[in-house]
């Protein structure tokens, strides 16, 4: 049954447009990031001046690392959805009834979704080594192509990092049943990553770093950093007791979290839920057994207005907010926000360790940081407000309802602008209880409105319409 699971899946990815959407526009990213650092879009830039061979191991480490970090983002839709999709078409009660063991389902649903991930790095893995020998390259600084590069790459670095992310998104999708969830858990996984690395970002912490690095980039940086520019053209990936460690560690945490999921993971549970909320069950008991009851129905006014609607719009996207302020991914990426804002204020006013006035310019640039989170929150929860409707099997009810379409998108657009305000306030909140903590009191609070809500929010509400249109 193993294979047979495995091989259905494998030929309905096969069968799927989107999976050939995704390995042409990784063939298109892998070709184009190779080329440019050949110098196929200028005659005469760093790179084509540089003595740096360009397709050495270590530089295709870099090159070929590029793209595979963007298609991070693509795992919950291919790895997760490989589980997902037997609950959103609701088959998963008819295909448990089949003569197969937990083992045989999960490990053909990982693997099938694992080896699809991977003929998309092998088409990144083609277009790369393509990328450095088109027309109009500079081959003064192209070797001729050496397939242990590319394999040591794949090998010590992807494999390893696609394995454990993949785990992880597969365990996160399993449970909750949803691909979005899945997102979220990339995402999160991004920023304390990217929270590792500034937590670590001294030199004295390097080998911390390295050891504890999930992309492995760090150990191998490690060896590398001192490499001359000859040793950097010539020499191979270093195998060294740090990288090794590192990719174990990973390695046996993913097989951890697989070993974990295989123990939990039950034909017959429930999809985990968070909430915040306790929501108590009431029995309701009907009396009019016996007879009829009369009801008074009451009178109802239509009222088609543009007040009315209007007042319809604001309600609306009351609800909206409402249900992504109390989201639990929405908490987790404002927790995580804070958090990188706080060691970017930390950090920010130090000039060579000697620290300055937390004025409110500075408070405003240490708020950059949220600019990823908003855009983030901005896609995510508009594709989540779009669909909630046919996710909950409620689209077709919404559709009777004699409300114009203006008002349902705008209702959700709505929300999505307080939303993003609500990210934006945080920014002069946390400055502002920075500046306190720093003992400075002059806040400057028409700086902070002016750069947040008239400069900002206005490049984010045209974010806002392009999540929408996608």
């Amino acid at each position: 049954m193993f294979l047979n699971i495995f091989l259905n899946e494998i030929k309905y990815w096969f069968n799927r447009p989107a999976y050939y959407l995704y390995a042409i526009v990784f063939f298109i990213i892998g070709m184009l990031v190779s080329s440019a650092s050949a110098g196929i879009f200028d005659a005469i830039t760093l790179s084509t001046g540089s003595s740096k061979i360009v397709n050495s191991p270590l530089a295709v480490l870099g090159v070929f690392a590029a793209p595979a970090s963007i298609l991070i983002f693509f795992y919950p839709s291919i790895i997760g959805s490989t589980i997902s999709r037997d609950y959103e078409s609701e088959m998963h009660t008819i295909l448990y009834s089949y003569p197969f063991s937990k083992i045989q389902y999960l490990a053909a649903k990982f693997l099938s979704g694992f080896f699809i991930v991977n003929t998309v790095i092998l088409a990144i893995f083609i277009a790369v080594s393509l990328g450095f020998i088109l027309p109009g390259t500079n081959q003064d600084i192209v070797n001729p192509f050496d397939l242990k590069s590319y394999t040591d790459a794949y090998f010590i670095v992807i494999l390893p990092n696609l394995f454990f992310y993949s785990s992880i998104i597969f365990g996160v999708v399993t449970f909750t049943r949803n691909v979005y969830v899945g997102f979220i858990s990339v995402i999160i996984i991004v920023i304390i990553e990217a929270l590792l690395e500034g937590l670590f970002s001294n030199p004295d912490n390097r080998f911390i770093a390295a050891l504890f690095d999930p992309s492995g980039l760090s150990a191998s940086n490690y060896y590398t950093r001192y490499w001359t520019v000859s040793e950097q053209n010539e020499l191979y990936l270093p195998l060294g007791e740090l990288i090794i460690y590192n990719r174990l560690i990973f390695i046996s945490l993913g097989s951890l979290v697989l070993f974990s999921i295989y123990r939990i993971f039950s034909f017959s549970q429930n999809a985990f839920t968070f909430s915040f909320s306790n929501k108590d069950s009431k029995r309701l008991t009907k009396s009019n057994f016996g007879g009829i009851t009369k009801i008074n129905l009451p009178k109802l006014n239509l009222d088609f207005s543009l007040k009315n609607d209007l007042k319809k719009l604001w309600n609306l996207s009351n609800i909206d907010f409402q249900y992504i302020i109390r989201n639990w991914s929405f908490i987790s990426i404002v927790i995580l926000a804070l958090l990188f804002n706080l060691i970017g204020l930390s950090e920010l006013g130090n000039v060579f360790g000697t620290p300055t006035y937390p004025r409110t310019w500075k408070m405003l640039q240490a708020g950059a940081s949220f600019s990823l989170f908003i855009n983030v929150s901005t896609f995510l929860f508009a594709a989540n407000l779009l669909h909630r409707s046919r996710t909950s099997n409620i689209n077709q009810l919404i559709d009777t309802t004699p409300t114009p379409n203006w008002i349902l998108l705008g209702s959700k657009f709505l929300a999505i602008v307080k939303m993003q305000l609500v990210l934006l306030s945080l920014i002069m909140i946390s400055g502002i209880l920075f500046q306190i903590y720093s003992g400075y009191y002059d806040f400057e609070i028409g700086h902070y409105l002016y750069e947040l809500i008239i400069l900002s929010l206005i490049s984010y509400i045209i974010w806002a319409l392009l999540s929408f249109l996608i």
